[in-house]
């Protein structure tokens, strides 16, 4: 008859809370990554439709409308358009560089500068560099038709 050796697997008293201690040390560290990777989602998307609202002014300021011939006009069209993407667009923020309808074959370039506030990551920027926002600017130019 063989005798077999059974061993006993006995806990070490200090390996028991091991793996909470290292989730509770990771977890900061993922949460900042996952906020930061929705807030800079969040910046594009902003930069995105502050683009397409350039394009669509630069668009109805070239065109040879009647109705579009007051840059008021197309600052509104430019809110609208910013709008409906959630995003307010002061018209202080929208600026014709190169003058409005300035004659044909001459280029108008339409600029917005837009103060993005970051949501979640705004603290931490805000204590890093004393601004919670991000400053964005876009510029769309189109020959005048």
């Amino acid at each position: 008859m063989k005798v077999r050796n059974r061993v006993r697997q006995i806990p070490r008293k200090g390996d028991s809370g091991q793996a909470m201690v290292e989730f509770a040390l990771i977890l900061p560290l993922l949460l900042l990554l996952l906020i930061g990777i929705v807030e800079f989602a969040r910046a594009w998307n902003v930069y995105e439709v502050l683009t397409d609202a350039a394009r669509e002014g630069a668009r109805n300021a070239v065109v040879d409308n009647p109705s579009t011939a007051d840059p008021n006009v197309i600052k509104t069209l430019i809110q609208e358009a910013g709008a409906r993407a959630g995003i307010t667009i002061a018209p202080g923020d929208i600026s014709f560089p190169d003058g409005f309808r300035t004659g044909r074959g001459q280029p108008t370039t339409v600029r917005i500068q837009h103060q993005h506030e970051l949501t979640f990551l705004g603290a931490l920027l805000g204590l890093l560099t004393g601004d919670r926002n991000l400053n964005m600017v876009t510029e769309f130019v189109m020959r005048n038709e």
